[in-house]
């Protein structure tokens, strides 16, 4: 299997199906490279939630096909046995393994259906569409655990559409994200992710187009400062809107944790989370296991700029106690 073929759009004779499913969201919020991807993966692990997968991105014009001709295991075996044909185990920027049912973001969807990455009232009806598909071949009331980093300060609208649902904001020292940030975009540059490929065809066009792919590997590269300049723009951005408007929700609609928290004391963190949303694990792991703990260095570009990002981010630092001590 050398290729994965475009699939035909399988639902479309089921679609009918979703009119009576109903989902509760729960979000969780963070920005790129901030933890948000290891926290899905913890707390999917309880098996208390349902999440979307790689598989349900991959296959999304036929998970209800799938699901109702039982052809699911079928499919995810198929995939597994690609990832292996293109020797790729884990994701590349981190060292989280890649199954069919790895935990992803709803706005890998939200792009290749609409072109825009948010949640908004132009991408809300796929958002929907999507969310049912994967209550609908879930088969059980858990309640819905959704992650997109790119509506990390999105809370407020989010919150207009779902007033019931409750979010789960992680944090990272901002220094660290940023550095995260330009090193997994320099790894996804430097060899073609399949993975990625099969997520985000904006991606794979870009292997596909040399003046495209040089121009990527440039931009990101340490001769070119726009793109740094750029992600620290972003997060500053992203962080201020964040403190604005998070006093317009209650303590009972939301709960923070931070990375470094999660990675020092993951059992705790979880709990916390758990008994926030007044929601018990079904299953019970040792969250420590999924911790994998990595020694970095901060790239010269983030460096140079350290101090005026602390400075610039004070508020933010202060928010959530990174001033208190050194992380």
């Amino acid at each position: 299997m050398k290729n994965m073929k475009k699939p035909l759009n399988l639902d479309q004779q089921y679609l009918n199906r979703l009119e009576n499913v109903t989902f509760n969201p729960i979000f969780i919020m963070g920005v790129q490279r901030s933890g948000t991807s290891i926290l899905y993966k913890l707390l999917s692990e309880t098996n208390s939630f349902n999440i979307v997968t790689a598989y349900h991105i991959i296959k999304y014009n036929e998970l209800l096909h799938n699901n109702i001709k039982k052809l699911e295991g079928k499919i995810k075996l198929e995939l597994e046995e690609f990832f292996k044909y293109k020797s790729q185990t884990d994701r590349g920027i981190d060292k989280l393994q890649i199954t069919p049912d790895f935990p992803e973001e709803y706005g890998f969807i939200l792009t290749q259906k609409t072109g825009q990455s948010k949640l908004t009232h132009e991408t809300l009806k796929i958002f929907t569409e999507f969310c049912k598909k994967i209550q609908f071949i879930s088969k059980n009331d858990n309640l819905l655990l959704l992650k997109n980093p790119f509506d990390f300060s999105n809370f407020v609208y989010i919150k207009s559409v779902f007033p019931e649902t409750k979010f789960i904001f992680i944090h990272r020292n901002p220094i660290k994200t940023l550095n995260s940030q330009l090193k997994a975009m320099r790894t996804l540059l430097e060899y073609k992710s399949e993975y990625m490929a099969l997520l985000s065809p904006e991606y794979d066009r870009v292997f596909d187009n040399k003046i495209l792919f040089n121009y990527y590997r440039f931009m990101y590269s340490s001769f070119a400062p726009i793109r740094s300049n750029k992600a620290i723009k972003i997060l500053v951005k992203s962080t201020d809107l964040f403190l604005e408007n998070i006093e317009s929700l209650t303590r009972e609609e939301y709960i923070c944790t931070r990375y470094e928290d999660i990675c020092k004391k993951p059992e705790i963190e979880i709990e916390k989370i758990l008994k926030f949303l007044n929601i018990e694990a079904k299953s019970h792991v040792q969250y420590s296991d999924f911790i994998k703990p990595r020694k970095t260095t901060n790239l010269k570009e983030i460096q140079k700029k350290e101090k005026f990002i602390l400075k610039r981010m004070k508020p933010y630092l202060s928010y959530n106690k990174y001033l208190e001590n050194k992380l």
